[in-house]
């Protein structure tokens, strides 16, 4: 009797085409959550708060902040009653970590959107109304990898 193997180079294809699969399902949530949170511009302030889970870590006037257990945030910043921008702050444990966080960033925005401007290591894009930023930040001891985008 004998038995048929998979060759080696059919395993491989398997593997190349599960993560071709993989990498685009995280593209497509991705985008859909980035969309869904540029789709906030506008909103009010109670409109923020009664379609996200969970209550703010932090709240002020001009700013309501939502904390994820694994140290990344999200700020929703208002003029008046109406949020004019969306602040993500992802917490790495080192500099190095969080500025080449950014500069990933910056590559995958600069092949959808050209070249940025580019002022004190921050990346800037303007898209239609709004203003994207990419950039390194430092606060209460912690370095982040930020994206806003804001309305200009």
């Amino acid at each position: 009797m004998i038995f048929f193997y998979p060759s080696l180079r059919l395993t491989t294809n398997i593997i190349v085409a599960m993560k071709r699969y993989v990498s685009f399902f995280v593209l497509i949530f991705n985008c859909y959550f980035s969309i869904g949170q540029i789709d906030k511009l506008g909103f009010t302030r109670s409109e923020i708060i009664n379609s996200t889970d969970g209550d703010p870590c932090k709240s002020s006037y001009d700013a309501i902040w939502y904390c994820g257990e694994n140290g990344s945030r999200i700020n929703y910043g208002f003029e008046g009653n109406t949020v004019t921008s969306v602040l993500y702050m992802w917490e790495f444990p080192s500099k190095y970590e969080a500025d080449a966080d950014v500069r990933n960033e910056i590559s995958k925005y600069t092949a959808e959107f050209g070249r940025p401007e580019m002022k004190n290591g921050q990346a800037f894009w303007f898209v239609g109304d709004n203003l994207i930023m990419i950039a390194y930040g430092y606060t209460n001891g912690n370095h982040y990898s930020t994206w806003r985008v804001s309305v200009r």
